[in-house]
């Protein structure tokens, strides 16, 4: 048997084992690609406002908090925007969301809190189709073992579409949806869409498979680390990210703790292009004698990239001091991919354009499914229905072709 025969052979089955759950990591792909643009759109109407007039004070962060406390429970953190048009938010310890006015003290509970939860089921069949025991579950091998092959499906279609001689006919994907024409039915509609849309799609499906291998797998996540010389960090989450906290100094003669407003103020000043500063509060009263913890502050700047955007950031809490700022850039280079992998799988290391990208691709992928299916049905009854013929007949048919002097 040729090699290209083993190829194909390899390919098909390959697409039709793994496909039914490349179709559903495809379409649940698509929809929680856009979370974030999702839930902002169902809180539009709450997360902003009119613009105040310019005189209109902004009340004091405690008073707001105490206010939402007696709304809501305790609130674990603040977050304001540069954009005044938006109403700050805050978030609860039971990880609700109030969206409050800061010039009148007018809060708005989150309308996103259902399409939050069909979003966050959509990402549990997307990881591991549903189960139960979600990050432990049989349902999460399969996913990564089905994305395996689908990188193996995406080599062996580049290797099968290479032509053997180069012709118009080869170059036919690169001038257009040949696919699409009209006069196409059957097989062979359904082969020019295979090899259209595969083509077209190659290059982005394979990126988004392949680094989803490190996502699935933790010897997929250590091998991202070794390939830079660097010992991979246990967690595979966003618990890698984490750093040391500075050490505060203690203060002398009763220096008070700045106001969250002195203190949001002055991490606004070191960063002037700001576009949101979240403040933490402590969650419990620091012991006795012990030193006290900074301030511990997310800063985000214009950047398509999640972690790029986002800075951590620990203040001085008696003098606003900056003792700690870490930027994307900062991060060692084998973190730095690692997170490059999170987000080109995503689309999201190039912000909505990338997003968009990505989901064209995984849309590509299901036609993809479903013209493989098609054709491997196709293939295999027409073996079956060769195999059905009688013995005599096939006789027949041979002697009737030698003696009409067609190739037999």
């Amino acid at each position: 048997m040729s090699l290209r025969k083993v190829t194909f052979w390899i390919h098909l089955l390959a697409g039709l084992v793994a496909g039914g759950v490349v179709a559903v990591m495809s379409v649940t792909g698509i929809a929680i690609a856009f979370e974030e643009e999702i839930l902002a759109w169902t809180d539009r109407k709450v997360s902003h406002r009119a613009a105040p007039v310019p005189v209109t004070p902004v009340m004091g962060i405690e008073e707001l908090r105490a206010k939402a406390a007696w709304e809501k429970g305790r609130v674990a953190s603040v977050v304001t925007f540069s954009d005044r048009s938006r109403n700050w938010e805050f978030h609860t310890d039971d990880g609700g969301k109030l969206y409050v006015d800061p010039h009148s003290g007018a809060m708005d509970e989150s309308r996103a809190d259902a399409t939050h939860e069909v979003i966050h089921k959509l990402e549990e069949w997307h990881r591991w189709l549903g189960a139960r025991d979600g990050q432990t579950s049989v349902g999460r091998l399969v996913t990564g073992i089905c994305n395996l092959m689908f990188v193996v499906l995406c080599v062996t279609g580049l290797y099968l579409w290479f032509p053997r001689r180069w012709s118009w006919r080869a170059l036919r994907p690169l001038v257009g949806l040949v696919g699409l024409v009209a006069r196409f039915r059957g097989k062979a509609r359904d082969f020019n869409l295979h090899n259209v849309f595969g083509f077209w799609s190659l290059p982005v499906l394979l990126v988004l498979a392949v680094t989803a291998v490190p996502i699935s797998f933790a010897w997929g996540h250590r091998l991202v680390f070794t390939l830079m010389g660097e010992e991979a960090p246990e967690s595979r989450n966003y618990g890698m990210m984490a750093i040391k906290p500075p050490v505060v100094a203690m203060p002398s003669g009763g220096i008070p703790r700045l106001p969250a407003e002195a203190a949001i103020a002055r991490v606004a000043e070191a960063f002037p292009d700001w576009e949101s500063i979240s403040l933490e509060f402590p969650g419990t009263e620091e012991p006795a004698g012990g030193p006290p913890a900074p301030l511990d502050f997310g800063v985000t700047v214009p950047d398509p990239m999640p972690s790029r955007a986002y800075i951590p950031v620990k203040s001085d809490p008696f003098t606003g001091e900056i003792l700690q700022a870490v930027r994307f850039g900062d991060r060692s280079a084998g973190l730095q991919a690692r997170v490059w992998v999170r987000f080109l799988h995503t689309g999201a290391a190039f912000g909505v354009p990338g997003k968009v990208v990505a989901s064209l691709a995984c849309a590509a992928a299901l036609v993809l499914v479903w013209t493989g299916f098609s054709l491997s049905w196709r293939r295999f009854s027409g073996l079956r229905r060769r195999a059905s013929v009688p013995l005599s007949t096939k006789l027949h048919h041979e002697k009737h072709t030698t003696t009409s002097g067609s190739r037999p």
